[in-house]
Formats: C-alpha cells, structure tokens, sequence
C-alpha cells in the first residue's frame, strides 16, 4: 500500500478510538495524526528496502518491523517526544491518548500490509514466514 493509505486509514482508526477517550476533538486528532504520519514512516523507512533482480527491483520487507508485536514498539518510539510535550502542556489526563495512539498505528500498519503481496511476518516453527490474506501490489492505493 501506499504510504499515505496508511496515514489516512491509521488516523481514521485512532482518531476513533480517541474520540471515546476524550472531549478535546483537537487534542486527539493532533496526536492522531502526528502518531500516523511519525509511526507510519518509522515503520515503512525502517523496514522497507529494494532488491535488484532480472525482472527490475522488487520491494522487499524485514521482519524487524513488519511483526505484530515489534509494531506496537515502533509505533510508539515516535510518541515519546510527543508524551513529554502534553505531560508538560496537559497533564496526565491527556497520556493516555497518546499512549493508546502509539500502540494502534504498528497494528493498523499491519493490517494493511496484509492485503499486499509480501504481506507481514508470522513465526512458524521458529522461522519467520510471511502471511497475506490478498496480494494486491504494492502500489495499490
């Protein structure tokens, strides 16, 4: 998918969840949308690379970040600043927000990759194997 399918599908999704963890609209949507863009790329820079082979480059994921689990920490390494920033401004009311919001954007990512052609990455018998319930291109919007 494209990387900005998953910037709108992820601040779809945590802003919804936000929105019944809190009354500030702005608030939420802010952290909503800095988690999706910062965890987002984090994740697809990080994990993301192109081989060159006969038929062209192919673009080839690592199982450091296309994990279930290894996600959720992705996810939340961009938020640290951002946990500071609205301790300072807000509290700890408004933690959880961005703590929740931290958590959601890896799994959403993975989600979406599912649908592609390489799909995530799923441990079998101790070796990584890729799992995909589509296998739509990359490209695909």
């Amino acid at each position: 998918m494209k990387l900005r399918t998953h910037y709108v599908f992820s601040l779809g999704v945590i802003s919804l969840v936000l929105v019944f963890l809190s009354n500030n609209f702005f608030v939420s949507f802010f952290v909503a949308a800095y988690s999706s863009i910062l965890g987002n790329s984090l994740i697809d820079k990080i994990g993301h690379r192109e081989l060159l082979t006969g038929r062209g480059y192919i673009p080839v994921r690592s199982p450091l970040t296309h994990t279930y689990p290894r996600s959720v920490l992705w996810g939340l390494l961009p938020t640290i600043p951002l946990i500071f920033l609205i301790h300072y401004m807000y509290g700890y009311y408004a933690l959880i927000e961005v703590l929740v919001s931290g958590v959601i954007v890896g799994p959403t990512h993975m989600f979406l990759d599912m649908f592609t052609e390489a799909g995530v990455y799923v441990k079998k018998r101790g070796r990584w194997r890729r799992f995909a319930l589509a296998h739509y291109r990359y490209d695909n919007p």
